[in-house]
């Protein structure tokens, strides 16, 4: 692991491997660990770049009052710049699958191919106008809930109402995958978890139409009907066909590595051979 001190914040970041490089993104309060099935199945043929975004992992907090997703995408723009890639494969999970959204719509001449995993275009998966999602805002709840109980227990509330939704575990249906989330999710900051929430929570997504590269949209079999709703607009919009993978929740990549990779490795294939 080395660290760019690239403005405007340092990330952490794993950069293995030679050939055509792949950026991974993770998901919100995760970190770029969560992408370890994926760096060894591609480590061999390709560079593999994964960085832990802006208050998350190795990187850690950082002085912004606030986040967004656009803050991010500059992150991951400097890093890129700084490590001399002008193209690569964008891949990102969730909140990961927003700043690919937005760095590609703001760099679509440095996307090779992106795949977009657990995909969302709003946050939560539901359009409303802006007035109302405005007023509707959560943020004062959940300040009070980090107050009293903490990152790791805010986030077990938010998941124990989407349940519900899907008969069983959402986040991922691999015990030992939701295990290890919940363990990284219990390191953040309070103040992080509430900007990294608010970033997610304030995204607005932009327009796909000027990428006109391979891609991929993926998602779970027990994901939740809002995110394979949105995965599927999204689809549209890259002109791309949905891959749901058999037996996966939200955390798709980490609760079947084979199933993901595979969708992947037909990217990587189309990508390299300029079909």
């Amino acid at each position: 692991m080395t660290t760019t001190d690239t403005a405007p914040i340092g990330l952490a970041y794993d950069d293995d491997g030679s050939g055509l490089p792949i950026v991974f993104l993770h998901g919100g309060w995760l970190s770029a660990e969560s992408w370890a099935g994926q760096r060894e199945r591609f480590g061999d043929e390709h560079r593999i770049v994964v960085p832990d975004l802006r208050g998350h992992g190795r990187t850690g907090p950082s002085d912004a009052r606030r986040y967004s997703v656009d803050l991010m995408a500059d992150d991951l723009d400097a890093l890129l710049s700084d490590l001399g890639i002008e193209e690569c494969v964008l891949c990102g999970l969730s909140l990961g699958s927003m700043v690919a959204q937005s760095y590609a719509a703001r760099h679509p001449d440095r996307i090779q191919g992106i795949l977009l995993a657990g995909a969302v275009q709003t946050f939560p998966p539901v359009a409303m106008p802006r007035a109302m999602k405005r007023a509707l805002s959560p943020l004062p709840m959940l300040g009070s809930s980090l107050a009293f109980t903490g990152s790791g227990a805010t986030f077990r509330s938010l998941l124990s109402t989407i349940r519900p939704l899907t008969g069983g575990p959402w986040l991922a249906r691999d015990p030992e995958v939701r295990e290890a989330a919940l363990e990284t999710v219990d390191t953040m900051s309070k103040s992080e978890f509430k900007k990294v929430f608010s970033a997610l929570y304030r995204f607005e997504p932009p327009a796909l139409d000027g990428l006109s590269v391979p891609a991929r949209v993926v998602y779970g079999e027990h994901e939740v009907p809002p995110v394979k709703r949105q995965s599927k607009e999204l689809a549209g919009a890259l002109g791309s066909d949905v891959y749901k993978v058999a037996g996966a929740a939200h955390l798709v990549n980490q609760d079947s590595p084979n199933g993901f990779n595979r969708v992947l490795s037909g990217l990587l294939e189309e990508v390299e051979g300029g079909v």
